[in-house]
């Protein structure tokens, strides 16, 4: 498989999505014939050999989707004629029987086109997010886990208040695929409004996390990468203004702080003038170690004297503390005390870091990484990510695939066409 090949898929007419399944050993393709086309890879040969081809749909089928292996091979399609259906692989029936693949009864709930759909990470339950022109995304899962029958819309997104229609544009789905950070994020771009705002699952409601961004065309297609150990997360979107956006986002804003500190040794919270001053302090010690010696000999000695003095006034402090119960009915009237136990002192100029003292998630927080102008400019219509985040890929109306790569420098560069 590191060798270019040609696929004969012999659709009748475009071919609008392929997709590899997780291990990369299978994959399907669907176009404007309304089939969808199965092929397994031959390890003998190294050829793609045809394993089922469906009549899927009545209209274009515009994007297919792979469930996690570990729930079986369940394929989900989604087309212009308003439905989704899903396809479980009948592995006891033979390749090319046309019973091969089983379908179920088609999702029918949208009043407009699907244009996206994505199955939900493997650490979450079975379930798949469709996008369609209406402006709504709905989420369905299987009431039957083992049979994968019957499924049913668990919770929607109103992405477009009021309803939208075809001529508003595709509205476009990814997954957060990360387990460690916050659980069930979805990114979700385009239709009407043509904006990208990120949800997050809660109970089995869609909350609004963030808006990443307000565009002037129309969003096209739109994809989570993987993190793969970052601080941070990458999120692209493509436009039919021809340019690639590329946003970074934090679910927590205390890693955004850390990211963009200066310096590896500066910790959260501390100004400038701190840190000039621990670097005059540093340099007069390795100057003068001597006097450093010195001084944190006195140091050791203040310290013990105010630890012996502190004890004594803690002690006074006592039995005025004392005095002070036998005369009050039980009440504290020093507004001192009671300003740091409401949450005041260390954490009055951080209230992120106050948030997580209290156990609370902080407020997210996004910025523009990168706005990529594709040259000539047309519509760019798919970008996906590689499985480690580090690779982008774009394909578009000029009929051209580029790879794109950051640079050591933050910029991002084409590499490859």
């Amino acid at each position: 498989m590191d060798q270019d090949q040609s696929i004969p898929v012999n659709h009748d007419d475009f071919i609008h999505d392929i997709a590899y399944n997780f291990y990369g050993s299978r994959l399907a393709t669907c176009g404007s014939d309304r089939c969808i086309k199965i092929w397994d890879w031959n390890r003998q040969t190294g050829l793609w050999i045809l394993n089922e081809s469906i009549g899927a749909h009545d209209s274009s089928i515009v994007r297919l989707s792979w469930a996690h292996p570990e729930f079986g091979q369940v394929l989900a399609s989604c087309s212009l004629d308003c439905t989704v259906r899903i396809w479980v692989e009948q592995e006891t029936n033979m390749k090319n029987s046309s019973m091969r693949w089983r379908g179920l009864m088609p999702l029918g709930d949208s009043k407009a086109a699907v244009h996206s759909i994505a199955f939900a990470p493997e650490y979450s339950s079975l379930s798949i997010a469709t996008g369609s022109s209406d402006g709504k995304v709905r989420l369905y899962s299987p009431t039957d886990p083992v049979r994968l029958s019957n499924w049913t819309v668990n919770c929607m997104i109103d992405f477009v208040p009021g309803g939208a229609t075809d001529a508003d544009g595709p509205l476009c789905v990814s997954w957060c695929k990360s387990r460690f950070s916050s659980p069930h994020m979805l990114v979700v771009g385009g239709s009407k409004h043509k904006n990208v705002k990120i949800y997050q699952l809660l109970s089995n409601v869609f909350v609004e996390l963030l808006e990443l961004a307000q565009y002037d065309s129309h969003v096209l297609d739109i994809d989570w990468a993987p993190t793969m150990g970052r601080s941070y997360h990458l999120i692209a979107t493509a436009c039919a203004d021809g340019h690639i956006r590329i946003y970074k986002f934090w679910s927590d804003p205390s890693l955004a702080k850390t990211h963009l500190s200066d310096s590896l040794f500066v910790y959260d919270g501390d100004s400038d003038d701190n840190k000039d001053d621990a670097n005059m302090k540093a340099l007069d010690t390795s100057r003068h170690p001597d006097d450093a010696s010195a001084s944190s000999d006195e140091a050791s000695d203040d310290t013990d004297d105010s630890e012996d003095s502190a004890d004594d006034e803690d002690s006074e402090d006592s039995i005025s503390a004392d005095d002070d119960d036998d005369d009050n009915d039980g009440t504290d009237s020093d507004p001192d005390r009671s300003s740091s136990a409401s949450g005041g002192g260390l954490y009055a100029s951080d209230p992120d870091r106050r948030g997580r003292q209290r156990g609370r998630p902080s407020a997210p927080r996004s910025e523009l990484a990168s706005d990529i102008a594709v040259q000539p400019s047309v519509p760019i219509r798919r970008i996906r990510w590689n499985s480690s985040g580090t690779l982008l890929v774009s394909s578009s109306d000029d009929g051209v695939v580029r790879m794109w790569r950051m640079t050591a420098s933050g910029t991002w560069r084409e590499v490859a066409a």
